[in-house]
């Protein structure tokens, strides 16, 4: 049982569509127990075995992906300890590989989550909504935690921050004028290094549309004008 935990928390090395040969760890997949996760030995341990064993045989690998299943990697208790264990793993094993996290929502509110940021090469951090309504249409979260986790962002004050964010049409809608102007004020106050945008409706989601080509060019424009942020949009 635990191998097959171990199995299913770290996998690869596996062609990842964005960041190439990929080991991927994902902290917070539950065990037998809800809401149970994996201890900080079992991820570190299982990584260790999948990296040693990759570099012996000669793999290339490009990157380190930490992210989220049953429930975001920063929820994990250990999320520091396992982001700095990882992070000397791949010093010492792959040291040009790029450390990647993908968090839809970061728990900011504990100072080791904040901190455990800085190992990250790319800490990609979601926010797509300009109004707190929104944002609770949207994810379903209190609209107190968005707001505690704009100002935790807006004070991070780490240059390598990405930010993340998903435009669609519909019901909910956060791709009106409103939603973008409101949403690029939170870009102001958390000044990332980079903008991922795309528009991909969720699949149970009946009331959602993409948002036209054009209405993506507009919001692009709109980002680079603002701020001068480099953007990236991805299908």
């Amino acid at each position: 049982m635990i191998s097959q935990l171990q199995q299913d928390v770290v996998q690869g090395p596996l062609e990842h569509p964005r960041f190439g040969k990929t080991v991927v760890i994902r902290p917070t997949l539950e065990t037998a127990r809800a809401g149970v996760f994996p201890t900080q030995a079992v991820i570190v341990t299982s990584a260790a075995r999948i990296l040693i064993t990759a570099n012996r045989e000669g793999d290339r690998i490009k990157s380190v992906l930490v992210e989220g299943v049953d429930h975001d990697p920063t929820k994990h208790p250990e999320f520091n300890e396992i982001s700095r264990n990882l992070r000397e793993l791949i010093n010492k094993h792959f040291p040009k590989a790029k450390f990647h996290l993908l968090s839809d929502a970061p728990d900011l509110g504990e100072a080791q989550a904040r901190h455990a940021l800085v190992y990250y090469d790319h800490p990609t951090l979601r926010v797509e909504a300009g109004t707190l309504k929104t944002h609770t249409a949207l994810t379903g979260e209190a609209s107190q935690v968005f707001k505690d986790r704009l100002e935790g962002l807006s004070r991070l004050e780490l240059e390598k921050i990405v930010i993340q964010a998903n435009f669609v049409r519909g019901k909910p809608d956060n791709s009106t004028d409103s939603e973008v102007k409101g949403w690029l004020k939170h870009i102001q106050a958390i000044k990332p290094a980079s903008i991922l945008i795309s528009s991909i409706p969720h699949p149970d989601a009946k009331n959602q549309k993409a948002i036209t080509k054009t209405r993506m060019t507009q919001i692009v424009d709109l980002v680079t004008e603002k701020t001068g942020i480099p953007v990236e949009v991805i299908e």
